[in-house]
């Protein structure tokens, strides 16, 4: 009697006739699952049985050899409670010999072509027959619009080529990745998983496109779909669900970064929007201040004047910034007779007496910066001050220019200056040079450039200010020459970047930030829209439509949003702002839970799948030649 154990999948190497593909653990491992391959080529072994229904009471089938009824038994819907990522079958020895077969077939016509220079009519004979014979079917519809007239060798290079360079290219290195991104672009490398960039000691494998990605399905086929099975052959911690063995969310997620305005959810709402003084302005529910109706994986706020202005409009108009200050000299270097030719003299001639100085202040910390001095030695800036001051009198803002040019500075002086009426400056000069304050005809009311006493002062228009933003985008942008310089340079930065004393007091929202430690800081003057977590999805739109597990609508703009985004009361918010790194930071809001999303997203109830809420490529798209209208 035959013994058919023999033929068993752990005692033998037989391999069914009909079946193109075998089992991939056993080519790598030397122990292949009891499941075939899916007649696709995928693997058919990602669960170790299949759950029997009993009369709606599901009953686990896992073989003895396997260990017998596992511990968990199936899950509610009858799939396997044990499961594996899958592997990648292998070609069966039968297809290997069928195309070696076809190839040895190709390779004698060739032969006989090549040696007995048959005519071209034969040397298409032999080709078409290795082509037909290895035809994969057809491609899908995007695909068929883009190869054109020269169909098949738009990718494949070999093809329409002589029959030896065909055969050649079947056992050569595959080069189908680099066809792909002749026409493909991405925001990494191609080859690297996730178009990532890694570390040099990171070990990845090289990703190839038609690892996920194969065509001459069909014309309606969906190549570009990714199931959760492939998704699982390269990472290290497989899963079979996202609510079955998904890992834990980080402790800071989803608050990766600070964001770009310094807004203390916590303190406005226990403190400020608490004050009845301000009862007209506090927003009635977070969608006063967040535009939901764009709301996709971030929710934008509306805007300075639709959430902010009510309250700080007025504390803009209050923060001057103080640019020039004639400051205390120890004796005048000022010929009286050259001031008198270019200002109009004064009525009364004083007699010749001891200078005494009409300020006794310090220098402006941005005119020690710019004039490349000490602002509170009257030895080193006197001399070169006084003739600032002659050269205004003489040309306006020319000398002004001048200083900045000097400086270094990347922001022109067209910017830094834009506005100041060389008339003014003229006047304000003569009566400094005079050893007078200036007195202002009128209130500088509605902003712009003034002088006062003995101050060039500019005075924000508004929120946004341009003048103000450039001066401030100085400040963070210049660099030291030598010690002394820096001293110059942080004490001009302490002055325009200060929270509580810089000019329009923009400091005291907007985030300054470098993105590394060696690297230039800038201002955010706008939203950040983080780009580092390109790979995770997430669309508000979709959710405000839906109800929680509490049966609160989450559009609702009071608890609606409380669902998801609860306040850290003791988190210190401000104190994230006090560098330069936006990753040191303590979030407003509590961190979310992985349980959070669970509530909804599990078996029977909302899709879970890996694509949901992840995308594998990095910033996709085409090369301009294929978006270009050839036509």
């Amino acid at each position: 009697m035959t013994n058919f154990e023999q033929f068993d999948f752990d005692r033998s190497a037989y391999e069914r006739p009909r079946q193109h593909n075998k089992c991939g653990r056993a080519a790598e491992w030397g122990k292949p699952c009891r499941h075939d391959p899916n007649e696709d080529g995928s693997c058919g072994g990602t669960a170790e049985c299949t759950p029997y229904d009993n009369n709606g009471s599901w009953q686990c089938r896992r073989p003895q050899a396997d260990g017998g009824r596992c511990e968990n038994g199936p899950d509610p819907d009858g799939r396997c409670g044990c499961s594996r990522p899958p592997c990648v079958p292998r070609q069966t020895l039968r297809i290997k010999r069928w195309r070696l077969s076809v190839m040895a077939v190709g390779l004698v016509i060739a032969l006989i072509a090549t040696f007995t220079h048959l005519s071209k009519p034969h040397e298409i004979f032999a080709e078409t027959f290795l082509i037909g014979a290895l035809d994969s079917g057809p491609l899908t519809r995007n695909h068929t619009g883009f190869t054109g007239t020269q169909g098949c060798k738009t990718c494949h290079e070999a093809h329409d080529k002589k029959p030896m360079v065909w055969l050649m290219a079947a056992f050569g290195k595959n080069k189908m990745t680099k066809s792909c991104t002749e026409c493909h672009t991405f925001g990494g490398p191609a080859t690297s998983p996730h178009n990532a960039v890694f570390p040099k000691e990171k070990q990845v494998r090289k990703i190839e496109c038609i690892m996920c990605h194969t065509e001459h399905k069909g014309e309606d086929s969906d190549i570009s779909r990714i199931s959760d099975e492939q998704c699982a052959t390269c990472h290290e911690k497989p899963f079979s669900k996202f609510d079955h063995g998904h890992p834990k969310f980080s402790k800071q997620f989803p608050h990766f970064r600070r964001t770009s305005i310094r807004f203390d959810h916590a303190r406005h709402f226990n403190k400020h929007f608490l004050d009845k003084g301000l009862a007209e302005n506090v927003p009635k529910s977070c969608t006063t201040c967040h535009n939901s109706e764009q709301a996709e994986r971030s929710i934008k706020p509306r805007g300075f004047e639709e959430s902010c202005a009510g309250c700080h409009a007025d504390q803009i108009s209050k923060r001057p910034m103080v640019v020039l200050r004639l400051p205390e000299f120890v004796e005048s270097s000022l010929d009286r007779e050259a001031v008198a030719e270019v200002c109009a003299p004064p009525e009364e001639e004083e007699e010749d007496e001891e200078f005494e100085s009409i300020s006794a202040d310090e220098m402006s910390e941005i005119a020690a910066y710019l004039m490349k001095v000490s602002g509170d030695d009257p030895d080193e800036y006197g001399e070169a001050f006084q003739e600032l001051v002659m050269a205004m009198a003489e040309e306006g803002t020319a000398p002004l220019t001048g200083v900045i040019e000097d400086s270094g500075a990347e922001v022109t002086a067209k910017k830094l200056f834009a506005g100041l009426n060389t008339e003014a400056v003229k006047q304000m000069a003569c009566a400094w040079a005079a050893n007078l304050e200036y007195e202002l005809p009128t209130d500088a009311i509605f902003g712009g450039w003034y002088g006062d006493l003995l101050e060039l002062l500019y005075l924000p228009a508004g929120h946004g200010d341009p003048v103000v933003k450039n001066w401030l985008d100085l400040a963070v942008s210049v660099k030291a020459e030598d010690e002394a310089g820096k001293e110059r340079v942080d004490n001009m930065r302490e002055y325009l970047l200060s929270p509580k004393k810089g000019p329009g007091a923009c400091i005291k929202c907007h985030a300054v930030t470098s993105d590394s430690d060696t690297g230039p800081a800038y201002i955010e003057w706008t939203y950040f829209k983080d780009a580092e977590r390109s790979y995770l999805t997430y669309s508000h739109s979709e959710h405000l439509n839906l109800v929680n597990p509490q049966g609160v609508k989450l559009a609702d703009p009071n608890q609606g949003c409380t669902t998801c985004h609860k306040l850290d009361l003791k988190a210190d918010f401000v104190a994230g702002y006090a560098d330069f790194n936006a990753k040191t930071f303590s979030s407003n809001f509590i961190s979310m839970k992985k349980n959070l999303c669970v509530s909804c997203h599990t078996e029977n109830r909302v899709r879970q799948d890996c694509r949901l809420c992840h995308r594998y490529h990095q910033q996709p798209g085409f090369h301009e030649q294929v978006t270009r209208n050839e036509n």
